[in-house]
């Protein structure tokens, strides 16, 4: 998707010697947004911007080495060496040494004629990393004005980390003036190297609008109009983010020195071979512990990790590195909230800097991106159908409200609870709200210029149809010709465990475990298929879990009938 984005101005900052200005520049294509107030602390504040400009441009994807230049390198080599076996004579030995001295002479002067080409080539490429940079590499986060904090979200290059700035109203002395809404800003390498100049002891003010700095009055040219390719993948990132935050995650506690300590692990030692996971592993009533391979090297954590769960839980996590991003907020934290959703599930860290909240979610592993497709975490959750009507009203509630959980939601709009949370799943798949997990609350948040209207609503409700090798269009096929069957249902505190037997496409009878959590979510899940073998929960629950899901909600209905 083409998204055109128009800045009337740069981001930029103005130090002076006793006072500074942050201002950033909104897309005035979107609705009016803005907010205007004076920081409470500036450095805090730049470490945070500075944490999220990390991860915007960071990418830890693997590319293998280009070795096409050393190739060639040898095949010339190899010319050389099969061109002298051939001589046998002393003189044409010579002659050949001749040659190969001439030749060389030439290609210096070649490269002597060259050298102003690749003067003037080199300055082109720094002209175009410093003013085209942002537009070829960088997509804008996404900045929202809410009516308690302003925030801002982006994800990484390579699209497998996501990073949310929140700063509550709490963290400004002052509070000029807002406008509640979603735009993009205009967040540049130029932007970044400003904003290390920030100091404690300049007042500091932040400025979202869409003037920026400066607006030029003359023939409008003070406009700076991007033309970027927005990837549809984002959508799809921010509901995959948003699924895996609302799952039943486990939840574990650091203190600051924790998470220093496993930084300065990371940057001591670098792994040459696998495996390369970050394991936790967690006992009740005792301090946590953090293991990384492949040395079996054990970092003991502080009281304060003291896991809280009822039985132990070891959880192994890769991408690892990616914790760098967070190495500058170390210092201005307060606490790390780590959240697991399992072996190789992703991970999240909230850390707590005050009035100003950061969140870091990473995907099961780097090349496991959030946008890829490859990761199905919103079929964890039970969706029931949604009509147009109760969509737009979700919508129009939350959008009034701008925060909400889903059973406030469901009292304004007057709608069930899982209808509630069944129209917020459908809301953040076509990019109107997230999930703040640091807040517990759904807020409203519009990624598009389009107005929500009715007849949209009714459009998007109707969900395309899955793929046919999806495990969703799967799970409905077992379904529907009576491939599944219950063996056994046993509620637990937290909900449902139950067991089944499936026939998979082979016509090979598996047996799927399940547990599901009173609303229907996977907290759990295990299956002898082969796709579960494989990969487990890490590209989420097979077609097999998914169909016996549906089983247990069909059982379900048919208890809660007045007649049954």
């Amino acid at each position: 998707m083409i998204a055109s984005h128009r800045y009337a101005g740069r981001s930029g900052i103005v130090n002076g010697p006793s006072s500074a200005r942050v201002s950033f520049a909104t897309d005035t294509f979107r609705e009016p947004t803005f907010f205007r107030g004076t920081i409470g602390r500036p450095v805090v504040f730049r470490e945070a911007l500075a944490a999220l400009y990390e991860v915007v441009v960071s990418d830890f994807a693997y590319r293998p080495k280009d070795r096409l230049e050393y190739r060639a390198w040898l095949e010339e080599q190899d010319r050389k060496f099969l061109a002298g076996l051939g001589l046998n004579r002393m003189r044409d030995l010579g002659r050949a040494e001749q040659l190969q001295a001439r030749l060389a002479e030439l290609d210096r002067a070649r490269l002597e004629r060259l050298k102003p080409f690749h003067r003037a080539r080199i300055d082109y490429f720094q002209y175009a990393y410093t003013n085209w940079f942002e537009r070829s590499l960088i997509l804008d986060p996404v900045v929202t004005v809410h009516p308690d904090e302003v925030s801002f979200e982006a994800f990484s290059r390579d699209e497998s980390t996501y990073a949310r700035l929140a700063a509550a109203h709490e963290a400004f002395d002052r509070v000029d003036e807002f406008e509640c809404g979603t735009t993009n800003i205009d967040f540049s390498p130029r932007l970044h190297g400003e904003l290390e100049r920030i100091r404690s002891y300049r007042r500091t003010r932040l400025d979202v609008g869409p003037t920026g700095l400066a607006v030029a009055t003359e023939g409008d040219e003070g406009h700076v109009e991007k033309k970027i390719e927005l990837p549809d993948s984002w959508v799809s990132g921010f509901l995959q983010v948003h699924s895996a935050m609302s799952l039943g995650l486990t939840r574990l506690r650091l203190a600051p020195v924790d998470l220093f300590n496993i930084c300065r692990a990371l940057r001591r030692r670098r792994a040459r071979t696998s495996p390369r996971a970050l394991r936790y592993e967690l006992e009740p009533g005792r301090p946590a512990r953090v293991v990384l391979e492949p040395w079996e090297q054990v970092i003991q954590l502080s009281p304060a990790s003291t896991f809280e769960g009822s039985k132990p839980v070891v959880v192994r996590t890769w991408g690892r590195d990616r914790l760098w991003t967070l190495a500058r907020l170390i210092p201005a934290c307060r606490s790390v909230d780590v959240h697991l959703a399992g072996l190789g599930l992703p991970s999240i860290y909230v850390l707590d800097l005050g009035p100003i909240r950061f969140t870091l979610a990473l995907s099961g592993w780097t090349d496991n991106d959030w946008t890829s497709g490859g990761s199905k975490f919103d079929l964890l959750a039970r969706r029931l159908d949604v009509s147009s009507g109760e969509l737009s009203r979700s919508y129009e509630t939350l959008r009034s409200l701008r925060l909400a959980t889903d059973a406030d939601l469901a009292e304004r709009a007057g709608l069930g609870v899982e209808k509630a949370r069944s129209a917020l799943s459908f809301l953040c798949q076509v990019g109107r709200a997230m999930y703040d997990l640091g807040g517990g609350v759904y807020r409203h948040r519009d990624l598009f210029l389009e107005p929500f209207s009715a007849d949209q609503a009714a459009t998007q409700v109707k969900q395309a149809p899955a793929p046919a090798g999806s495990s969703e269009a799967k799970a409905h096929a077992i379904v529907d010709h009576s491939g599944i069957r219950i063996i056994a249902r046993r509620p637990v505190s937290t909900g449902y465990k139950v067991s089944g037997s499936a026939t998979d496409s082979g016509g090979r009878r598996v047996r799927p475990l399940l547990h599901v959590d009173l609303d229907g979510r996977i907290v759990e899940g295990s299956c002898t298929c082969r796709s579960f073998a494989r990969h487990g929960m890490t590209r989420g629950p097979c077609e097999h879990l998914l169909a016996l899901r549906l089983a247990h909600m069909e059982r379900l209905e048919q208890e809660d009938r007045p007649d049954a």
